[in-house]
């Protein structure tokens, strides 16, 4: 997990190789392990396996899609992902038969590692060295790589340390060190500037406090966390170089050294209270009027807060119409700036649904390929703004795999759902209190995911996705005998899987070697890295655009023609194939197929500047 959120390189398709051979390598060798007879296999609940099935077809449909996608490059990419999100659920589900205590022991460890994370984010704050980027923007992101993502990781923290530190069977440093942890996640998530993560976090605290008992030291850790981080928030709102973008280097070492001193203060302060308060512990029927009694006051501040909203805005009506016009404009909201926590705004999100929606219509049945929402946000795009992913997993599933595809994960989500029920109704002792932390923690992602793009990030997917295999085991089943048969069969799919993250990793880097090679003239090493990468990845463009380049540098246009040629029709629906031999033959002087061939890329994409300044002199000269 550590490993997973540290090194997981955002979204990036390349970074996913070490994790996920990883990943690969251990869900791979528990099996094989375990068809030798060496160690025990995981007894699942029978939705647990459902989940295990569903989630396994999809990442078969998704491979599947490849034949028919408009970009089968990414359907690769997105499928290798998800391989490696079923590797990780496999080693969710070892770790739960073999680790005793597994879900106590895994909910400590991911508090640990969240530590390790919040703790290297906020210190990027005060030494702006550890951030090679940090002048360009301001929110927090490191190293996640973004803001939600990491904010989904802070809201999660939080949860998990109000586990621990009302656990009322650990020991006192630990609970006040829980209560530290839970105020260094309250200022790392607001210093994130994601209304999601908050809204996630309030929804995950909501929930810990309702079903996890021990709710008087859960508010007053939080109310205690809370306190400490506004001034802190404060000095940081303030500080041009803790929250600013584009700030000098010498304003960011001066202001962070200053916040780090204020971190510094508040967290001893943090921890100085919670050792007062764990030193007195009320009795029963003090803790329960308190709850009460700060429960019904926040319910009714907020019940007057919407009453002065909906009064202000002119009635109930006007208000849920002002509201849902906010959500869903196109308005742009200030993606670095914190007065973005004030609007309701779906900053585009309500568009991108739409253009995933429309792509589903025009493949319903297996839609338009796995990871092909980028082609599709350019082709149904009426803003000229590009996304990669629609911010929505379900509708994400939707317009890549078609119902087919959506089906089989909708089941999978309601399959996990039963297994994750079913795993704190089974729970007992200090493993149902943990189990339930795990469970909250599960279901924050689901709700992360119906408004942004966790999918892409092994960061935060890969880690819940681990905790769910874990959830869904109810024990250990006895040693089998040797089944060499199987074993093989397992050891044999598990490379094939590596593989399969290997070799477009390698035409990358094959790419890269080409352009380098065209820029210190040595075309003959161009020409041969753009076709071992074409070799290695047929399925994408970019090494035909590469070799394409070198034939140009090599002055042979004929053969240049072909790659580009070979670009389109291996991606039709890709406005950029059609850009690419647009220009070859602009520059090749071959104006009226440059004129047809631009305007047919700026037909796929309207909002391409280039493409139609290009189209414009092509059809010009030839006229």
């Amino acid at each position: 997990m550590l490993g997973a959120l540290f090194f997981g390189g955002g979204s990036d398709a390349r970074a996913l190789l070490p994790i996920g051979l990883a990943a690969l390598f251990v869900a791979g060798a528990a099996l094989v392990a375990a068809l030798a007879g060496l160690i025990d296999a995981p007894r699942a609940s029978r939705a647990g396996w459902v989940l295990v099935g569903l989630l396994g077809a999809f990442v078969v449909w998704s491979g599947l899609s490849v034949d028919w996608s408009i970009a089968p490059d990414l359907s690769w990419d997105l499928f290798n992902r998800e391989l490696v999100y079923l590797g990780f659920v496999a080693a969710g589900l070892w770790v739960g038969a073999l680790v005793p205590r597994p879900r106590h022991v895994v909910a400590t460890a991911l508090a640990a590692a969240l530590g390790a994370v919040l703790a290297w984010s906020l210190a990027g704050k005060v030494i702006p060295a550890l951030f090679h980027d940090g002048g360009r923007f301001a929110r927090l992101r490191s190293p996640v790589g973004y803001w939600n993502a990491l904010a989904f990781l802070a809201a999660v923290a939080i949860v998990l340390g109000l586990w621990l530190a009302s656990d009322r069977g650990r020991r006192r440093w630990n609970r006040v060190a829980a209560a530290v942890f839970v105020y260094g996640a309250v200022v790392a998530l607001v210093l994130t500037y994601s209304r999601s993560g908050i809204v996630v976090a309030v929804l995950g605290i909501a929930a810990w406090l309702l079903a996890g008992g021990a709710a008087l030291e859960a508010l007053a850790t939080l109310a205690l966390a809370v306190v400490a981080a506004a001034p802190v928030l404060v000095y940081a709102f303030a500080a041009a170089g803790v929250t600013d973008d584009a700030q000098p280097y010498s304003t960011r070492v001066h202001d962070g050294a200053l916040f780090g001193l204020v971190l510094v203060v508040a967290a001893v302060a943090v921890a100085i209270g919670a050792l007062l308060l764990l030193r007195v512990p009320p009795p029963e029927r003090v803790r329960r009027r308190a709850v009460a009694g700060v429960v019904g006051t926040i319910g009714v501040a907020a019940a007057v807060t919407v009453l002065v909203l909906v009064v202000r805005a002119g009635g109930p009506v006007d208000w849920i119409d002002q509201r849902w016009h906010e959500f869903s404009s196109s308005t742009d909201v200030p993606s670095q700036a914190p007065s973005r926590l004030g609007t309701l705004s779906s900053n585009h999100r309500w568009t991108w649904w739409q253009e995933a929606w429309r792509g589903f219509e025009d493949a319903p049945f297996a839609g338009q390929g796995a990871g092909t929402f980028p082609i599709v946000n350019v082709l149904e795009r009426p803003i000229p703004i590009t996304v990669t992913q629609p911010h929505n997993l379900l509708l994400q599933a939707l317009s890549d795999t078609g119902v087919v595809g959506f089906l089989l994960f909708v089941g999978a989500v309601v399959a996990a759902g039963v297994a994750l029920a079913g795993a704190v109704r089974s729970a007992r002792g200090d493993e149902r209190r943990a189990t339930l932390a795990l469970v909250i923690v599960a279901a924050m992602y689901l709700v992360q995911s119906l408004v942004d793009v966790d999918w892409d990030f092994v960061a935060v997917s890969g880690p819940v996705l681990f905790v769910v295999g874990v959830l869904c085991v109810t024990g250990a089943r006895a040693r089998r005998a040797w089944a060499p048969g199987w074993a093989a069969g397992v050891a044999a799919g598990v490379t094939v899987a590596g593989v399969s993250l290997l070799v477009p990793w390698l035409a990358d880097r094959k790419t890269d070697d080409a352009y380098a090679a065209i820029g210190r003239r040595d075309n003959t090493a161009a020409v041969d890295h753009a076709q071992a990468a074409n070799s290695l990845d047929p399925l994408s463009a970019d090494p035909l655009f590469a070799l394409g380049a070198a034939r140009v540098a090599q002055g042979r246009l004929t053969a240049a023609e072909d790659a580009y040629v070979r670009a389109v029709r291996l991606q039709p629906d890709n406005p950029e194939t059609w850009y690419e031999l647009g220009a070859f033959e602009l520059d090749a002087g071959a104006q009226a197929d440059a004129c047809a061939f631009l305007r047919q890329a700026l037909e796929l994409d309207r909002f391409d500047r280039g493409a139609r300044a290009a189209a414009r002199r092509a059809c010009a000269a030839s006229r």
